[in-house]
């Protein structure tokens, strides 16, 4: 993820984590943080992993029993050509034979998708952003307890086709056809990797700030279109704050001191985490499936 995301995903994570934990009611789940080779960060986020995170090359001599790896902003358009696709591609191939799961979140998915199967993902004609109604596969441990529906949300530029995941062997288990899938899962080797196109991680204010972000990004003009408010996600009024924000950005395109006017704590107090109790319980189930396999010796 870029630098000033870093320790924002880290929260998100750990604290989906213990959360996902606390549901299953197991408090044992310890975990290590590590950093891949390849990737440029700035001097404070190099001197943080440099304290907390060690390199990838020290989990292949640790015990491990499932894997998570979160993504970042592509550099190119091609996912072989960016400078940490050598160390990611022989991450996942250790992780086939040494890990019960290995749970793989938005680039990180879709870069699995090519290297084991050379399915390519797709530029969306605009950005998938918004919390989205999903309908789940109810016969697999990974969704057990989820219901018939959830809410998941989403933030990417890029899409995998699902028929195309579907014909390669995965199974979708949460996905909708109004955007495509949240989950889909393949077992391969002695792991199963669980691929995640959506951020069930994400925290309740997370698309908002995104939305700022990328805001920031047309007025500096290093985006060529105004960003759309994310789908599904504020209500009412706040649709009616952010609608009138947008007016007075397409109104001064240039000018990036308007964002000291942008409503965030008038629309961040009238959100609603419609997302946070089923991602504790999809990670939970993937805890759950580890301890399973590990249990049995597979």
């Amino acid at each position: 993820m870029p630098d000033s995301a870093f320790e924002e995903t880290e929260q998100q994570f750990v604290g989906l984590l213990e959360s996902a934990a606390h549901e299953m009611g197991d408090s044992e789940v310890h975990f290590n943080r590590y950093v891949l080779p390849g990737l440029e960060r700035s001097a404070a986020i190099e001197r943080r992993c440099a304290r907390d995170y060690r390199p990838v090359d020290h989990l292949y001599a640790d015990r491990a029993d499932g894997l998570i790896v979160t993504g970042t902003e592509p550099l190119t358009g091609d996912l072989r050509t960016e400078p940490y696709w050598g160390a990611l591609a022989e991450l996942f191939g250790w992780a086939e034979g040494s890990v019960a799961s290995a749970l793989l979140s938005c680039l990180a998915a879709h870069a699995a998708a090519l290297l084991f199967d050379g399915i390519e993902r797709e530029t969306l004609p605009a950005k998938c952003s918004g919390i989205f109604v999903q309908a789940i596969r109810t016969d697999h441990p990974l969704t057990e307890g989820l219901g018939e529906l959830v809410h998941m949300p989403h933030s990417r530029l890029n899409d995998l086709p699902s028929a195309l995941l579907q014909a390669d062997g995965y199974s979708n288990l949460i996905e909708s056809p109004e955007m495509t899938w949240t989950v889909a899962v393949k077992d391969r080797g002695s792991c199963t990797f669980v691929l995640v196109q959506g951020h069930p991680e994400y925290s309740t204010t997370s698309l908002l700030r995104e939305y700022r972000r990328d805001l920031v990004r047309f007025l500096r003009g290093e985006r060529k279109v105004v960003p759309a408010i994310p789908v599904g996600y504020v209500d009412d009024e706040s649709h009616r704050l952010l609608e009138s924000f947008e007016a007075q950005v397409l109104a001064r395109p240039t000018d990036p001191e308007l964002m000291s006017h942008f409503p965030l704590e008038p629309v961040a107090q009238r959100l609603v985490n419609t997302w946070q109790l089923s991602g504790a319980k999809l990670y939970g189930n993937w805890l759950r499936l580890i301890q399973h396999r590990r249990q049995c010796g597979a």
